[in-house]
């Protein structure tokens, strides 16, 4: 009896230990691709520049969009979906920002990911939220920029280069210092 017990603990360590050595490697990469703007290229010293992978999705309206489009402008690339509690917690910000910026070098686009267009456009007609929202029903510019959980967000800048990225909900504040808006 004591040696069953023994094996079974054993056991039971060494699976509770690799499905927490799993997790840790998880967390890594998921912090090294956060952090991928952050790198230092070594010749310049200065930040490594990582150019936004371009995408065409169709909007609720099914009007062809590109990332390109908004070259020029800073954009806000939210990775979201309407049964995510915290993508739906920060998409007032995300309205609010909007509302204050639509008519400046700034915008919000939303990327919903694997719903279809008739489930996100009734969420977006019942929140009366006005920011542009795609259609990543086939989740390829998610897995594209790498997005494993939501919401996920990158900014980009005026020149097309993502500067910065963040999993997990934001708050006004955050949103605004990652913009760098007031």
């Amino acid at each position: 009896m004591k040696k069953k017990l023994i094996v079974f603990l054993i056991l039971l360590f060494i699976i509770l230990s690799s499905a927490f050595y799993k997790n840790y490697v998880d967390k890594r990469n998921i912090s090294n691709k956060e952090d991928a703007t952050m790198e230092i290229d070594n010749r310049k010293g200065e930040p490594r520049k990582i150019p936004a992978l371009d995408f065409k999705l169709k909007d609720l309206n099914d009007k062809e969009i590109a990332l390109s489009k908004f070259k020029g402008k800073k954009v806000m690339l939210n990775f979201w979906a309407t049964w995510c509690g915290y993508c739906v917690q920060e998409m007032p910000y995300m309205q609010n920002i909007h509302n204050e910026t639509r008519d400046k070098d700034v915008i919000i686009l939303a990327v919903n990911v694997g719903e279809s267009k008739d489930k996100v456009k009734k969420f977006i007609e019942k929140n009366n939220y006005s920011f542009p929202v795609v259609l990543d029903e086939n989740q390829e510019v998610a897995q594209n920029y790498g997005v494993q959980g939501f919401p996920t967000t990158l900014f980009i800048d005026e020149d097309g280069f993502v500067y910065s990225g963040i999993q997990g909900p934001m708050t006004d504040d955050i949103m605004r210092k990652q913009l760098k808006i007031n």
